[in-house]
Parts: C-alpha cells; sequence; structure tokens
C-alpha cells in the first residue's frame, strides 16, 4: 500500500489556498491532523476516513467539513481518489466568528449546493479568481450557526439595489459585504434566505436578463452587449445565454428580433 498522493496543482486566493490532489489505488494515509481548517471535495474515485471510533464512507459528490487539529486516517480504494481541498486561514474564520459561531466538529455534505460550489471553484481555479473567492465565502456559509433574520434587513435591500445598479462592474461577494458593513458570511446567508439562490446566481440572472434586452432592443455589436451587461468577455455571455436559451447572442438576436416585426 501507498503512503502518499500528488497535488496536481495549488492556487492561493485571498484568505483562501485551493489544493487539487490525486491518490492511487489503495493508498492510505496513517492518522494525522491538519493545523489549518479545510473542506474536501471527493471528485472522482472513493475512500474511507476512520477518526474517533467511526467511520465516513465517501462518494463522489461528498464534502466535508475538517476543523483544524481534526485527527482522521483515510484509505483509498480500487479506483483511488480525485480530490479538491479548500484551506482557510485562521483570521478569517476569526473574522467569521464575530458575528457567527463555527459549527462544532465535522460535517458532511452529500452533493448539493455545497458540491456544486465547490465544483464551481474547481472549473474557475484557471479563470476567475475573484469568483472563486465568492464561491468558496458562499460554501463556507454553510458551516457557520447563529440568528438569521426574520425579515429583510435594511442592508438587504441596499444590496439588491447596489447588485441591479452595478451588475455591469466587477461586484464580488467580499466588495459588495465590505460596501454594506457586514460580514460576506452574512450576505450570503441572506441572500439564500430571502432569495433562495446565491448571490453570485443572482448577480447571473440580472446580467442575463439585461443580455436579453440589449439583444432583443439594440443593434449593438455583440461584444458591446456582453461588456455592457457585465460579463467578462463575449464567450462568457455565449456559454451563460446557451444553457438559458439553448441559443448564441446571435441565434437569439435573430429569433426575438424576428417575432417583434410586424406582420405583413
Amino acid at each position: 500500500m501507498k503512503q502518499s498522493g500528488n497535488t496536481l496543482r495549488q492556487k492561493r486566493i485571498g484568505s483562501f489556498r485551493v489544493v487539487e490532489k490525486i491518490f492511487a489505488a489503495d493508498t492510505w494515509l496513517a492518522r494525522h491532523e491538519h493545523q489549518t481548517a479545510y473542506v474536501s471535495f471527493l471528485l472522482g474515485g472513493s475512500y474511507s476516513e476512520s477518526f474517533l471510533q467511526d467511520e465516513r464512507i465517501c462518494s463522489p459528490g461528498t464534502v466535508i467539513w475538517h476543523p483544524r487539529t481534526e485527527t482522521h486516517a483515510d484509505r483509498f480504494h480500487s479506483h483511488g481518489g480525485h480530490l479538491l481541498d479548500l484551506e482557510i486561514e485562521a483570521g478569517w474564520l476569526s473574522d467569521a466568528e464575530q458575528e457567527f459561531k463555527l459549527v462544532s466538529g465535522a460535517r458532511m455534505f452529500r452533493c448539493g449546493l455545497p458540491y456544486l460550489l465547490g465544483l464551481r471553484i474547481y472549473r474557475q481555479l484557471r479563470v476567475d479568481a475573484c469568483e472563486t473567492e465568492d464561491a468558496a465565502t458562499e460554501l463556507l456559509s454553510f458551516f457557520f450557526a447563529g440568528p438569521l433574520d426574520r425579515h429583510r434587513p435594511n442592508w438587504f435591500n441596499r444590496a439588491l439595489q447596489i447588485c441591479g445598479e452595478f451588475h455591469d462592474e466587477p461586484l464580488s461577494l467580499a466588495k459588495l459585504a465590505l460596501f454594506l458593513g457586514v460580514h460576506p458570511v452574512h450576505v450570503a446567508r441572506s441572500f439564500r434566505r430571502f432569495l433562495g439562490c446565491t448571490f453570485g446566481d443572482h448577480l447571473a440572472e440580472i446580467r442575463l436578463r439585461k443580455a436579453c434586452e440589449l439583444l432583443r432592443n439594440s443593434k449593438n455589436p455583440i461584444v458591446d452587449v456582453a461588456h455592457a451587461s457585465g460579463y467578462a468577455d463575449h464567450a462568457h455571455m455565449c456559454r451563460a445565454l446557451k444553457k438559458s436559451t439553448g441559443l448564441s447572442p446571435s441565434a437569439f438576436r435573430k429569433t426575438v428580433q424576428a417575432c417583434l416585426r410586424p406582420s405583413r
């Protein structure tokens, strides 16, 4: 049996470090602890993780919050394992704990939004550090407990206004939270509570609506529509529009403008 894995890549993003690892079949890791709190995502393969007197059986889609200094051992099965770890600086956690209480002990999810956020972090490793940091914050908001606002606070209404007014500018969760004077975890939790979606998804919806409006009502070049809608580039808008409508921007414009022409 082997006792180590290979690090494929790692990237420092603000207060986070993302590490992608791969483990061969039958790899085992003796009991150990990590000095940094982290979240692990199992992208492929399977493994067993033993801790105290219990064991976690991990299959693709598993997300685990590991508190700092948790002791565990890992045994990878016949297909090995492909993991993504999100490590969090202690200072970031300490700041968040000024408003919310960090959950005690490990927490485990199978698929759902936590895993989708992990996949988003994985996909964005090569492209947008800002969106990667947002997805990390969204994810970590699942591991804090505390009272939730029963009604929309005034600052949340202001947050929605800012999203609508500045959708065409680089707007991150951290930047929005700083402007509002609350922690990004509070903002992330509030979007899920009051809108049923993440901050990133809400902003993406605003940008998509704006793009559709401009394609429908203007003759501006598509690249200009992309920038006016807040997309990083033409390709980014193409992906978003095709995912939503099944059409490219040019095909969408042609279709909707044909529908708007008066019939003879």
